[in-house]
């Protein structure tokens, strides 16, 4: 008997040695791969911030230009009204400045409109046709716009959010991290999907509070901007039914070109 207890021991410690040297290899593998997998390591919250802003400390400021590849206004308006109106402009100038100020600047027709985040302040403008709307969303975020809405990572992902790492092994397998970020104030959350490697956006899913999808993201053709900083230039907006209703084009990227204050005013 104590033969037989001494045999089955040694299968499951051979087992276990096998198990183990089989997956020191893939771990090998994957880092070799540069995949990051919480199956070879736990990548908490707070190593996520740190690697992001290591990777972006020396951004101070970017400008683009984005223009409309196609765009299904209709199924659109019905998918995201306000994306719809910033589509009709057909081609617009950004210009971000770390750590919260944006200009959209833009024509529809014959008639320059601006679109300018300065901190907690939202200005809407067409000074040909003396149109100015001001807000201040100091206590609403969700209705600002900033370095996310573009696709780009910074640490700003934290400010007036909750991030939440997610434990996916399909995430894990396509070399993507995998988060849940959720407004301090509403109901409304964020899938998105990070490239493990370089940081950048990879997809993007907007959800009610009933889990319902109201709108989802693709990003791809990220570029490298300042050495470490990864930027997608193809966006690619979906339908709750995941029917294309948009997709635009990023080019002429600048950065740290010292844009002035006076330019979010």
């Amino acid at each position: 008997m104590i033969n037989r207890m001494t045999e089955r021991f040694n299968l499951q410690y051979n087992g276990w040695r096998f198990n183990a040297f089989v997956c020191s290899i893939l771990c090998a593998a994957m880092l070799l791969a540069g995949v990051s997998s919480a199956f070879c390591a736990t990548l908490t919250e707070k190593d996520l911030k740190d690697k992001i802003e290591a990777a972006t400390k020396d951004l101070k400021d970017l400008s683009m230009t984005v223009k409309v590849v196609d765009v299904d206004r209709r199924a659109l308006e019905k998918t995201d009204s306000n994306y719809a109106r910033l589509m009709d402009l057909k081609s617009a100038k950004i210009a971000l400045k770390v750590p919260d100020k944006m200009r959209i600047e833009g024509k529809l027709g014959m008639v320059k409109f601006e679109y300018i985040v300065n901190g907690g302040i939202k200005i809407s403008r067409a000074p040909a046709v003396r149109f100015k709307q001001k807000n201040d969303y100091t206590n609403d975020p969700a209705k600002l716009q900033g370095p996310f809405d573009i696709g780009l990572v910074t640490s700003t992902l934290w400010r007036s959010r909750k991030v939440e790492l997610v434990d996916d092994a399909e995430a894990a397998a396509n070399g993507e991290i995998k988060l849940k970020l959720r407004w301090l104030k509403g109901d409304m959350y964020y899938f998105v999907w990070l490239d493990a490697k370089d940081l950048w956006m990879k997809r993007m899913e907007k959800r009610d509070g009933k889990d319902n999808i109201r709108v989802k993201m693709v990003y791809s053709s990220p570029k490298n901007i300042g050495g470490s900083i990864w930027i997608p230039t193809i966006a690619e907006m979906y339908s709750a039914e995941n029917r294309r209703v948009g997709k635009t084009e990023m080019t002429d990227i600048e950065y740290n070109i010292d844009l002035k204050d006076s330019l979010f005013q």
